[in-house]
């Protein structure tokens, strides 16, 4: 629990991120936790507990939607869970539009996106997460940030896109 306590808020965050819903989010973290407990003898740094148990729900949530390419739909009632700077309905639609983006992005760049603005990991991180190399995580995320702000159609989200990728 002493390595499991201070990840616990990244770790919901992200899994409620890329499972799509509240439901499955907890299935995922359920089954991260329980995965990462039967192997917990076989981590030889304790150290890395944090990128070991986002990798496993990384590769969990693979595996599930691997066959149905899932892509998750946004869901109102969490937008709150995910990140909450106020409850200002504006904010919330930009919010949801450039969350649907983001996860419209290839999985890997993504799933990078994701880790790095939601779940607040280091690119260190990400790269033991993710494998590769830290150059490829940082081209991915700024591939990532490219690719978003090109999809995107006014210049508000433009502008709310901005401020939401430089926090």
């Amino acid at each position: 629990m002493e390595l499991y306590n201070p990840v616990h808020s990244q770790l919901t965050r992200y899994c409620r991120a890329i499972s799509g819903n509240a439901d499955d989010a907890k299935d995922l973290m359920n089954d991260a936790i329980l995965v990462a407990l039967e192997n917990f003898d076989k981590i030889k740094d304790k150290g890395a507990f944090k990128s070991y148990i986002f990798s496993i729900a990384s590769n969990l949530n693979k595996m599930r939607f691997r066959k149905s390419k899932f892509k998750a739909h946004f869901n109102e009632k969490e937008i709150g869970q995910i990140i909450d700077k106020s409850s200002n309905a504006e904010y919330e639609t930009e919010f949801r539009i450039i969350y649907e983006k983001m996860l419209a992005l290839p999985t890997k760049i993504s799933e990078t996106l994701i880790l790095f603005h939601i779940s607040d990991l280091s690119l260190e991180e990400i790269q033991k997460i993710q494998g590769g190399s830290l150059s490829g995580v940082k081209l991915r995320l700024m591939r990532g940030r490219e690719q978003l702000l090109k999809s995107l159609t006014t210049r508000k989200q433009m502008e709310f896109a901005m401020l939401f990728l430089t926090i």
